[in-house]
C-alpha cells in the first residue's frame, strides 16, 4: 500500500465541500423558482406537475454535471485517484459514473481509486438527499394544488 499525499486529501476535501455546496444551492434555488412557477401559473394542472417534473429532471441532471466535472478534474487534470474499470475514459464516462453514485445504484463496472474516492463517496449522501427533497418537494407541490384544481 502506498500512502495518500496530505496535500491530495486537503484538495479532494475542498473540491467536494465546493461541489456539494453547488449542488444544494442548486437545487434550493430551483426549487424555490419551480414553487413560485407553479404558484403563478394559470395552465391546467397537468401541465404545471409535467413541468414540475422536468424541471426536476433538469436540476438533478445539472448537479451529476458537477461532480462529473469536480471528478474530471480531479483526476484527469490534478492527477489525484483514479476511475477504474475501463481501459481508457472520456469525460461522458465520469459523467455516467457520478450519476450511477448520485442515485445510489452503483453497477460496479467503474470504480474509484485513491483521494477521489472521498469524492464519490460524498456524492452518494448529496445525491440521496437531494433526490429525497424533490420527491418531498413534489408531494406537498401536489398537495397544495391536487385539491383546489378539481
Amino acid at each position: 500500500m502506498f500512502a495518500i499525499p496530505y496535500s491530495e486529501h486537503v484538495t479532494v476535501v475542498l473540491a467536494t465541500t465546493l461541489a456539494v455546496v453547488i449542488a444544494v444551492l442548486v437545487h434550493y434555488e430551483s426549487l424555490m423558482i419551480i414553487s413560485k412557477l407553479i404558484d403563478r401559473s394559470f395552465r391546467p394542472h397537468r401541465q404545471r406537475i409535467m413541468g414540475m417534473a422536468f424541471g426536476l429532471l433538469i436540476i438533478h441532471t445539472i448537479e451529476i454535471w458537477v461532480f462529473a466535472g469536480t471528478g474530471w478534474l480531479l483526476t484527469e487534470y490534478a492527477g489525484i485517484g483514479s476511475l477504474e474499470g475501463y481501459t481508457s475514459f472520456n469525460f461522458l464516462d465520469y459523467v455516467f459514473f457520478s450519476a450511477v453514485t448520485y442515485t445510489t445504484v452503483g453497477y460496479g463496472d467503474i470504480y474509484a481509486l485513491g483521494a477521489v474516492r472521498f469524492l464519490y463517496g460524498t456524492l452518494a449522501l448529496t445525491g440521496f438527499v437531494l433526490i429525497t427533497w424533490s420527491a418531498s418537494f413534489t408531494f406537498l407541490e401536489m398537495q397544495k394544488h391536487w385539491m383546489k384544481d378539481r
